[in-house]
């Protein structure tokens, strides 16, 4: 995975993937392993959840004036549309004044991420059951 990222994403994106120890990617034979496993117990994966930490405000000073948010960035819209499944999370954890901070986007993938278009905002509900 990591050669994949050195001859294809790295020069797409930017040096900011060049970090192997910054994000941790699944591997394909990881992705067949959960979704055997989940078949197994009768369900199915339908998508994924992206970690959007406060790289901008924690990480190194040349990065600290990135936007990073829970909007798709052209990475995540590239990732989403490779794998084709119609949920992808972005969930953005952000430490301010000592207290930890998120917000959450779900998104399906963009029709097609080479012509710049957008991922597809999705609505998200969250319930809480009773006691």
């Amino acid at each position: 995975m990591l050669k994949e990222f050195e001859s294809t994403v790295i020069p797409r994106f930017g040096a900011c993937y060049a970090n192997g120890r910054r994000g941790f990617w699944c591997e394909p034979k990881d992705l067949l392993r959960i979704t055997r496993e989940a078949e197994a117990e009768g369900q199915e994966v339908l998508g994924s959840i992206h970690l959007h930490p406060d790289w901008h405000r924690i990480g190194p000073p040349h990065e600290r004036g990135l936007r990073v948010s829970q909007e798709p960035t052209p990475m995540d819209r590239h990732v989403f549309y490779r794998s084709g499944w119609p949920l992808n999370m972005i969930l953005y954890l952000e430490r301010r004044r000592g207290r930890l901070h998120h917000s959450l986007g779900a998104w399906a993938p963009p029709l097609e991420p080479e012509s710049g278009a957008p991922c597809r905002p999705l609505s998200l509900r969250l319930a809480v059951a009773g006691r």
